[in-house]
């Protein structure tokens, strides 16, 4: 058998299939069964990490969430020392807060959070069936990129961060907004702008791709609500619930120390500004998220503008890389995936009804997905992610030591056992950086909670200092098990 008889036979294959899956069970069956399956594998992750490691990374969410279940005012010591509507005015935390006060709440984090990535694959089904006018294959190809995205699967894994229930608002208001579904449009607007301040900057850059792709009266009220809601949050909302102090200046110090000096700064100053935009992270981060897509956005440039501005601004920001690559990639991968989309429908051929993407750049979509995923995913294989759920030795002293805390005791804890010790209103970080500091370790907590696995850069010498500085101050040791100590004050042990 030829090779071209070959790939006569598998295209005709490949044709026969998405025939019968080109049914109206099928569409409306697919993306649901795409989601529920990303779903549970994103949930079981998720659970299996926080059971071998004790999910550190979802202290604050755990300590805020707390907090608002009991009525108490939600200032995250443990992070910030702030209310936590004061950095992002993330007002969508507050249900799924309210939600911890009837179900577990290391649970409900992980649960929700999977859910909400999970459900972008059902906007993005439509936008490619409906607005790009795809056929099954290039669909689920897209759909199946989708589930192995490693921003997506780093997301998960991150603690628990409230910018991802925008990622399928973006995309269901993307749909909407492309199909002139106004209702519904702004319903998904409402939840995008209720997961971060800056978002709505997201919302203005689609407003801006409505404009251009025919939606012009949409586009325009969305970039205004948008714009309108960022700046209101930004000059009002967060100084008021805060300190009364601007959020975000500090990131842009390098430009200027105010609102108008920051923009006077980088109109004089487009050199810096560009050296800015044209550092190595900004070349990794153009590789993370357009990698697994083969760069096809970059041929449906009408989309992709949308989310130029707001990435901008991130890129000059000051901000720590995991943020940059992280929680801030959110509104990018909406974009992305929406403009692959019509990527694929433009290179794509015109039959009967929808769009036939060439089976070798699916295949070939489909690898560049696969082999992102294993460089990059959290959840990688190279990270051997079917050996995590298990309690090893050092957990299970570590959920020991958490169980001798007195509720309600101010903690100061190693970064290993903050997410064990959360419910309380006063947790604090025992920061390594700061050296054996006894008396900065105990002030205005009563309990100290040491792990050495987290305090690893210091020598025996540091820690003997800080143990002898700890008993001189009134701290004795109520557990002491392996590589965890906890101390309490003589006063709270009376």
């Amino acid at each position: 058998m030829t090779t071209t008889s070959i790939r006569r036979s598998v295209d005709k294959t490949l044709l026969r299939w998405q025939a019968r899956l080109d049914t109206p069970w099928a569409e409306r069956l697919l993306p649901w069964m795409f989601a529920g399956a990303l779903f549970a594998f994103l949930a079981l992750l998720a659970g299996a990490q926080y059971r071998s490691t004790g999910g550190a990374q979802l202290a604050p969410a755990l300590q805020g969430a707390w907090l608002i279940a009991n009525g108490a005012e939600p200032v995250l010591t443990v992070s910030t020392e702030a209310h936590l509507l004061a950095s992002q005015l993330s007002l969508i935390f507050y249900p799924v807060a309210w939600a911890t006060a009837l179900l577990p709440p290391t649970g409900t984090l992980i649960v929700v959070q999977a859910a909400a990535l999970a459900l972008g694959i059902v906007p993005l089904w439509r936008i490619a069936r409906r607005s790009a006018s795809l056929r099954v294959g290039g669909a689920a190809t897209l759909a199946a990129v989708y589930c192995l995205y490693p921003t997506v699967h780093n997301l998960n894994l991150s603690g628990f961060n409230p910018e991802v229930f925008a990622l399928p608002a973006l995309l269901g208001a993307s749909y909407f907004g492309l199909e002139g579904q106004r209702r519904w449009f702004w319903v998904c607007v409402v939840v995008v702008l209720a997961s971060r301040a800056d978002l709505g900057l997201a919302v203005a850059g689609l407003g801006l791709v409505l404009v251009l792709t025919g939606r012009a009266s949409l586009g325009k009220w969305a970039a205004l609500a948008g714009l309108g809601w960022t700046l209101l949050s930004i000059f009002v909302l967060q100084p008021w619930v805060g300190d009364g102090s601007l959020p975000h200046l500090e990131a842009f110090a390098a430009y200027g120390d105010t609102p108008w000096g920051v923009v006077w700064g980088m109109v004089t100053n487009p050199g810096d500004l560009l050296a800015d935009l044209g550092r190595e992270r900004s070349f990794n981060l153009f590789v993370v998220l357009l990698g697994p897509v083969l760069f096809l956005p970059v041929l449906a440039p009408r989309i992709l503008v949308g989310v130029l501005p707001l990435q901008g601004l991130y890129l000059l920001a000051d901000v720590p890389e995991d943020a940059l690559f992280g929680p801030l990639s959110v509104p990018a991968i909406s974009f992305v995936f929406v403009a692959t989309a019509f990527a694929l429908a433009r290179i794509g051929r015109v039959g009967v009804e929808k769009i036939r993407v060439d089976p070798r750049l699916l295949v070939a979509l489909l690898l560049a997905g696969c082999a992102f995923f294993i460089q990059d995913a959290a959840s990688s294989p190279y990270r051997q992610p079917w050996d995590w759920g298990g309690r090893d030795a050092e957990t299970r002293v570590r959920i020991d030591a958490a169980a001798v805390v007195p509720e309600g005791a101010a903690v100061r804890a190693s970064s290993t056992l903050l997410a064990l010790v959360a419910e309380r209103p006063e947790l604090f970080a025992l920061d390594p950086d700061d050296g054996p500091d006894a008396r900065g370790a105990v002030d205005g907590v009563d309990v100290v909670m040491v792990d050495d696995a987290a305090l690893a850069e210091w020598t025996p010498v540091q820690r003997r200092i800080l143990e002898g500085g700890l008993d001189a101050l009134g701290f004795e040791v109520i557990f002491d098990h392996g590589e965890v100590t906890v101390w309490m004050s003589d006063d709270n042990r009376n």
